[in-house]
Parts: structure tokens; sequence; C-alpha cells
């Protein structure tokens, strides 16, 4: 069983080495996630490979994640991007330009080539792509997606073009980070068709899904056994590592039992490599905050402890 966690909203690196990082190496985390926005890349890449450094020399992995880059990947962050390149956003079939990037549009493929040579030399083992979105509205008909594909268009079979979008978009990204010695994970949604557009092209060494039920308005226990089913099923064949991701953020009071309940449904799905979002339970962040993070956080730490001890006979 291998677990992770996810770090965000703190720079200061001597206060992550000496108090929180050993908090999450006693967890039994095998690995940390720390975002890497477009702010951190334009702000804070020293800052960012001393994280690396210190999670490294604690002997842990360290990933990067590209959150929010673009608007088109998942996170709370802002995209500086979409304002310097408006003409890189998405186009609605009325017209109206949406704030998400185009990932058929070169200047934003050439931002997230520059994101992954810096989580190279800021000294990453992994890059995660979370969750790619497709916004739901309609298929972007931009002159790039236009001259990318136009026999999806012309079908008028939006949700297929995003799909065929974002899964060359990943296709190319892994191959870049690979390339630079990187491991990759690709962030997908349940029910997108994106894992097993991955798993056919092989392009992730990791699948991570997303099956947040309170995100979602689901039923914890068969949302995320089915959503974590599919995942594993779709990485069978192709022998990649699907991986889930554990929902400790926006926890409402009396109900921090779901993540356990949440943990043990990934596990009975095929599961062998879970991570939190986030650490602390986002008592960092107002928006995402659980009510009770501190013991939210509590349950992550014991359903891990269960996890490895299961993992290990125990």
């Amino acid at each position: 069983m291998k677990l992770g966690v996810t770090y965000l909203g703190n720079r200061f690196v001597r206060h992550y080495a000496e108090r929180d990082l050993p908090e999450i190496v006693e967890t039994g985390c095998d690995y940390v996630v720390h975002t890497f926005s477009e702010y951190d890349l334009a702000f804070h890449s020293g800052e960012t490979g001393a994280l690396v450094d210190a999670t490294r020399q604690a002997g842990l992995e360290a990933w990067l994640d590209c959150w929010g880059l673009g608007g088109l990947f998942a996170g709370e962050a802002f995209s500086d991007f979409l304002l310097q390149h408006p003409e890189a956003r998405q186009v609605r079939p009325d017209g109206e330009r949406i704030p998400v990037a185009c990932p058929n549009v070169p200047a934003f493929r050439e931002l997230l080539r520059t994101w992954i040579e810096a989580a190279a030399g800021a000294g990453a083992d992994a890059v995660f792509f979370d969750d790619p979105l497709a916004p739901a509205e309609a298929a972007c008909v931009c002159h790039d997606c236009r001259e990318a594909q136009p026999a999806f268009l012309e079908a008028q079979d939006g949700r297929t073009f995003q799909q065929w979008s974002l899964g060359r978009l990943m296709e190319d990204a892994c191959d870049s980070a690979r390339r630079l010695g990187l491991r990759t994970a690709v962030g997908v949604l349940p029910g997108s068709g994106l894992p097993e557009q991955l798993a056919a092209a092989r392009a992730a060494d990791v699948i991570a899904v997303s099956p947040l039920w309170r995100a979602h308005g689901q039923p914890v226990s068969p949302y995320v056994y089915d959503a974590c089913a599919a995942v594993a099923a779709a990485c069978h064949d192709s022998r990649q590592e699907p991986m889930a991701w554990l929902q400790a953020f926006s926890i409402p009071a009396n109900r921090e039992n779901e993540i356990t309940q949440a943990a043990e449904a990934m596990v009975a799905a095929g599961i062998a490599n879970v991570s939190t979002w986030c650490y602390r339970a986002g008592e960092q962040m107002t928006a995402i905050r659980s009510e009770q993070p501190q013991l939210a956080w509590e349950t992550v730490v014991a359903a891990y402890r269960s996890l490895k001890a299961a993992s290990a006979g125990g």
C-alpha cells in the first residue's frame, strides 16, 4: 500500500521541514504532492525546489502538481496565463471565450512544457497533471481546434472531441516528462472517459481518480467504489498503476467517518495507492476547510495506519 498527501499554502521551508514534514512521515506517507501553480512558477521556484529537497531527504517521494494551470487543470489557483493570452481561451459555439485554456492552443502547450521542465529542475520524482477539465457546455471551436480535428466538430460530437483533445495533451505531456526522467500521474474525474483513453495509449505511469463524494454530492461508499473499480479495470491490461484521491476537505462536522468509509471502498475496489487532499484537512484555506479539521485529519491518520497494517498483514 502506497500513501500520499497534498501539501499547499505554505512556502516557509523551515516550518515545513521541521514541523509539518515529520508529522507527514509519522502518518505513514510514502510521498508528498506539492502544488506548483503558475504563481509558484513565476515567484517561488526556489522555495518549491527546497520543499522537494526536504521531502526527499526525509525518505519520501516528491511530486509536483500543475495546480490550476491555465484554468484547465483543477485547483483554486488563478491563472496569469489567461490574462496574458486571452486568445488562448476556449471558444464556445456562440463565440464566447471562457476562462479555460484550450488544450490545442500552441501557447498553452508551451506553458505546460515550461512547467514540466521547471518541475524536473526542482528535482521532483513525479509530476501530477491534476484533473484536466472539460467544460460541460460544449466543445471549444477555436481555430486551433478546427485545425486539430475537424471531423469531430463537423459531426458536432463535442464530448468525444473534448476527450480526444485532453487525451492528446496528456500523452504529449507525459512523453515530455518521461524524457526528463519524471514519473507521470494524470488525474481523472469519474465518468470522464479519460482513464480508458490514457490506458489504451499507455500514456501515464499512474492514473488517479478523484471520487470526491462531498464535492460531487454523491453517497460515499458506492460512488467511491464504482469510480475506483472503473479506473482499476482500465489500468489492469495496460499495467498502469491505479490511484485514488481521498477527500479530507469540506467535510461537515460529525461526518468524518465518511473518510474511513471512502478509504475502505478504495481498497475494496482494487486501489493500492491512496493520496489525501489535503494535509490537515484544509485548515489553512477558508474555502475548503473541513468544519472540524483536526478531527478530520486524525481520521485520515487512523485510516492510513489501518491501511498500512492491513497491507502488511498485521
